[in-house]
């Protein structure tokens, strides 16, 4: 025999009255459910928008300067250097 903690009522209008309840219930919870999602389905897209508006941003920067990412502040400046490769490993003669 179920142990319940409340049993379910005997009485037949009881019976009714906790079955449209319950019903209510759930309809609450699934709208709950519904709105909750579809705010944070519209946050996702939002998010999603931005991040697209700024690589497109991005890939028109790249663009207009020629594929060369430019700082603002060395704009103009060249540097030179000259250097040596050192390396500890001998290339491989295929």
């Amino acid at each position: 025999m179920p142990y319940y903690i409340s049993p379910p009522p005997q009485n037949p209008l009881s019976r009714i009255l906790a079955a449209i309840i319950a019903v209510f219930v759930l309809a609450s919870a699934f709208m709950i459910g519904m709105a909750a999602l579809l705010i944070i389905g519209g946050l996702g897209l939002i998010a999603g928008l931005i991040i697209w508006l700024r690589l497109v941003w991005i890939r028109h920067r790249l663009q207009k300067n020629g594929g060369q990412v430019v700082n603002q502040q060395a704009s103009g400046q060249v540097f030179e250097a000259e250097y040596t490769v050192i390396s500890e490993k001998e290339e491989k003669e295929n």
